[in-house]
């Protein structure tokens, strides 16, 4: 497992795009899977940066599990404030990030970490 974190600023999405793209470069996954990664890990970092507090933490896993690999990207803020999913108008210049997670991972949520904070995580199923 790879961890990294990224000060609470909107540059800390592209900080953690270029680092996942490197961590994730030996497992060679497919680029199709790489840019989806890359895309929703920049909108949970993101949301984080925007509507969490303090430092944002990522973490990056590709693991085997009973119905094959997968690779999961985890990322913590020290908010309480879970993330919603919205349905914006078409017009919308935002709301979309956790809309995005939930249609393009196979799986999702969010969990506690300690007594402030919490870890919102999905989950992509790999070929083969």
């Amino acid at each position: 497992m790879a961890r990294a974190r990224f000060a609470a600023e909107l540059s800390a999405a592209r900080a953690a795009r270029r680092w996942l793209r490197e961590e994730l470069s030996s497992p060679g996954l497919p680029a199709a899977l790489q840019e989806r990664v890359e895309l929703l890990t920049t909108e949970l970092v993101t949301n984080a940066v925007r509507h969490g507090s303090g430092p944002v933490a990522v973490e990056c896993d590709v693991r085997a599990r009973a119905a094959g690999r997968v690779v999961r990207v985890a990322v913590a803020d020290t908010s309480d404030a879970r993330p919603q999913l919205r349905h914006v108008a078409p017009e919308a210049t935002g709301g979309r990030g956790v809309a995005l997670v939930d249609a393009l991972s196979a799986r999702w949520g969010v969990e506690r970490s300690g007594a402030h904070g919490k870890v919102v995580w999905f989950e992509l199923d790999l070929p083969g």
